[in-house]
């Protein structure tokens, strides 16, 4: 399925676009503007429109759309848009017709030469309402909520070349769903403290944070703090002295999803280039999760273009690892990462049953290719995501999601492209109050795009989309054809 055809609902509320839209205008001289109104239309038949096993009915639904692509550089100032309102008809039941829209926007100013800059962004899109009903969910066929966000910051940064490096900011934010789960507002605040360039002959690296979210509709309201400090001797022969501090204390809805951890140590670490170095400590536990441990760390950075980064630590809930490896070259970009991290309020790999305030650790592995040549791209994405639950009486205790994809675009001529790709999913829920479910899709896509002139564009595209799951009758298999018009005014 197109996923980036998937768009949010009723296009009445533009409280977001429009604050954000008054923080950039205000005081901006415009030194580069790029405003792009749209309209198109397309026909997309599938023969599963509900998405069902047994009882499957076709439809040919009717797409009109209007949208704004906009891109303003002005004096210390960025503004960029993208906007797009959709109406659906269904030829099946015009009760299921509906508009949909979608926002992308950010906007960033910087105040005269303070170094203090304003910040806002702000989306809307069309999300799974559930993951274990349906986690390829679109428009087209339902099983979406429309999710807003919106966020602005005031942002400060000393000048780098001086005696400290401070690097500052302060948010608030809101989010709000159409089902009314996971709704919340909040604020926070991040602060990077270090030794500026002109110091010699020691180091310091402060990190602090501080996240807090207020649940509305019942929901409760969760608080996350992390200080992390370094401080050492300037290289000596290569060697490094340091002492390291880490703290992070994570307020849940109850002692059951709250957690927190403190320890602190000496450390040493060896540079055998200007950037690259291994590092070794050990570190007194102040907390009761873990006892006392040795901690460990290697940078390697050849040049600017690639570096190898792993880390063994202990953190709230035992061991903990980060890894990252990057490369990129002129066709070449390679990214693979690994991190653990706490979260709440996310609806990104939400299920049915579960509280989505409740604090859980994430572990997500990512890894993703990209191989540009003179005609062809390849693309190469894999993921593994791990949701585990804090509370050990929640029902739903742990979440698992594998998926890998593969994309090739060629370019036939100079209007003319052609497409491929195929991607497979893996999702595993394990459950206190049943037994585990286990999803599998499989997706696959053929698209053609046509440039007729500066203005108009033409797209078809072919896809099939088949889920087996170990629950009873939500397996299904849906087939799609889409042809569609867009013209630049």
């Amino acid at each position: 399925m197109d996923m980036g055809m998937a768009m949010a609902r009723k296009p009445t509320k533009y409280k977001y676009l429009l604050g954000s839209l008054s923080l950039i205008t205000t005081g901006c001289i415009a030194a580069d503007v790029t405003f792009t109104p749209y309209v198109g239309g397309g026909f997309t038949f599938t023969d599963n429109v509900d998405l069902v096993e047994t009882g499957r009915e076709s439809s040919l639904i009717s797409s009109l759309d209007f949208g704004i692509n906009s891109v303003v550089v002005g004096n210390q100032g960025l503004l960029r848009l993208d906007y797009q309102v959709s109406q659906l008809f269904y030829s099946h039941d015009s009760n299921d017709n509906e508009a949909y829209q979608d926002l992308d926007f950010y906007t960033e100013k910087g105040l005269s030469d303070s170094g203090f800059s304003v910040d806002a962004t702000a989306s809307i899109e069309n999300v799974a309402e559930a993951i274990d009903e349906n986690a390829t969910a679109d428009v087209f066929t339902g099983n979406t909520i429309e999710n807003k966000n919106a966020q602005v910051g005031i942002n400060y940064r000393s000048n780098p070349l001086s005696k400290v490096d401070l690097r500052a900011r302060t948010y608030a934010q809101v989010t709000n769903n159409e089902d009314d789960i996971g709704n919340y507002d909040g604020y926070g605040a991040e602060v990077t403290y270090a030794n500026g360039r002109t110091i010699k002959d020691y180091f310091w690296l402060i990190e602090a944070s501080y996240d807090y979210k207020n649940g509305k509709n019942g929901d409760s309201d969760t608080q996350f703090t992390r200080f992390k400090e370094e401080f050492g001797i300037q290289t000596i022969s290569g060697w490094s002295p340091l002492l390291r501090l880490n703290y992070e204390d994570y307020e849940g809805q109850t002692n059951s999803d709250s957690a927190d951890s403190f320890s602190w140590g000496p450390g040493v670490r060896y540079y055998w280039t200007r950037r690259s170095y291994g590092e070794l400590s050990y570190n007194f536990s102040e907390d009761d999760n873990n006892s006392d441990f040795w901690a460990g760390a290697i940078n390697v950075e050849p040049t600017e273009r690639s570096r190898l980064f792993f880390s063994y630590d202990k953190r709230f809930f035992g061991d903990a690892y980060e890894f990252l490896l990057s490369h990129r070259s002129r066709k070449l970009t390679n990214t693979i990462s690994y991190t653990e991290e706490a979260v709440s309020f996310d609806r990104e790999f939400f299920t049915s049953g579960s509280d989505v305030s409740e604090v859980s650790l994430q572990r997500r592995l990512e890894w993703s290719s990209l191989l540009t040549l003179r005609r062809t791209n390849y693309e190469l994405s894999i993921f593994h995501d791990q949701r585990e639950a804090l509370n050990p009486d929640t029902d739903v205790q742990d979440e698992e999601g594998n998926g890998i994809r593969g994309d090739i675009k060629h370019r036939l001529s100079r209007r003319l492209t052609m497409g491929l790709s195929a991607e497979y999913r893996y999702y595993d829920f394990e459950r206190l109050s049943e037994g585990d479910q286990r999803d599998h899709y499989r997706e696959y896509d053929f698209i053609t795009e046509y440039q007729v002139n500066r203005d108009i564009s033409t797209s078809l595209s072919l896809s099939h989309t088949n889920k087996s799951s170990s629950k009873s009758n939500d397996s299904y298999d849906e087939s799609r054809v889409s042809i569609n018009v867009r013209m630049q005014l």
